[in-house]
């Protein structure tokens, strides 16, 4: 598995237990206009990236212009994006990334949950919202799950895809445990039924480095032979310099797969932090206080 980070004109190559041939890129898009942002696109392989786009549009125009012109350029096939305050704005978002479509949660319009996807790249096979009854244990905002179909690849590969973002601060602790004990009972249960390829993303709004004691997602850790965080290694980093939210400092959005997927990831999977910051001046108070991580393989 490799922990990989990309910094202005290298890429750094971290904790490698396996070395893969390094994949092709794919191209950029026309409408990329920022060169040095790195391309995560691989030939023949999904890269889903977890976003906290926080308050979005949190700057107005520019912040439209500046996330279309990073997803443009980054040229992922999934985003998961979490934090859309004014969903007219996105929609306008989308129309500068053309090769991209979405679907938005239809459960929630505060800090709504969103997943673009590149439209030729992918099937939607059905849209639901998860937990809606315990819509508090979730802050009042579903997790967003979608079966999809890879068709970017060499042969077709279905999903799941979970897209969440659990409950900050105050009481944010046994809302994220009881969260976690629903989460893992649906996981069980949909793989039980015959569902495989669960892939779960988003802002869980906690370390999974904690200490036992206190930690929200023992739960999942304890259970590692049949759930794995990808991005383990990187949470649990004794730098900072991975944190996906910079400024506690803190790696708090996860992605986190199935047992039927740690082949995939032990053989092509990579987890990368992108730190946006080191590329685009006033990233922060434009655009958002999280950075995307994203998980690349080829299925």
């Amino acid at each position: 598995m490799f922990r990989t980070i990309f910094l202005i004109g290298a890429i750094y190559l971290v904790a490698s237990c396996a070395s893969p041939t390094t994949p092709k890129k794919k191209e950029l898009n026309d409408i990329c206009t920022n060169s040095s942002l790195p391309n995560l696109g691989i030939d023949n392989g999904m890269e889903v990236v977890t976003w906290n786009i926080e308050n979005f549009p949190k700057a107005g125009q520019a912040t439209i212009d500046s996330v279309a012109n990073i997803i443009n350029c980054l040229n992922a096939d999934i985003y998961c994006l979490q934090e859309i305050s004014n969903i007219a704005s996105f929609r306008e978002l989308v129309d500068l990334t053309s090769e991209y479509d979405y679907v938005e949660s239809t459960a929630t319009d505060y800090l709504n949950l969103v997943v673009l996807y590149k439209k030729n790249s992918f099937i939607i096979k059905n849209q639901s919202n998860l937990f809606t009854d315990y819509e508090y244990e979730f802050a009042y905002r579903p997790p967003l799950k979608l079966d999809m179909t890879f068709i970017g690849g060499d042969e077709p590969f279905d999903f799941t895809l979970i897209n969440m973002h659990l409950k900050c601060c105050d009481n944010g602790y046994y809302r994220r445990l009881a969260s976690a004990e629903l989460l893992y009972n649906y996981l069980n249960s949909s793989r039980a039924s015959g569902v495989v390829n669960h892939i779960i993303v988003g802002d869980w709004n906690d370390d999974i480095s904690d200490d036992y004691s206190v930690n929200s997602f023992n739960i999942f850790l304890e259970d590692m032979d049949n759930y794995k965080y990808v991005t383990y290694e990187n949470a649990h980093s004794s730098s900072n310099f991975y944190d996906s939210f910079p400024s506690y400092p803190s790696f708090i959005d996860h992605i986190m797969i199935s047992e039927d997927l740690f082949n995939e990831h032990n053989s092509s999977g990579d987890v990368q932090t992108i730190r946006l910051g080191d590329y685009i001046t006033g990233y922060d108070p434009i655009i958002s206080d999280h950075r995307p991580v994203v998980w690349r393989f080829i299925p």
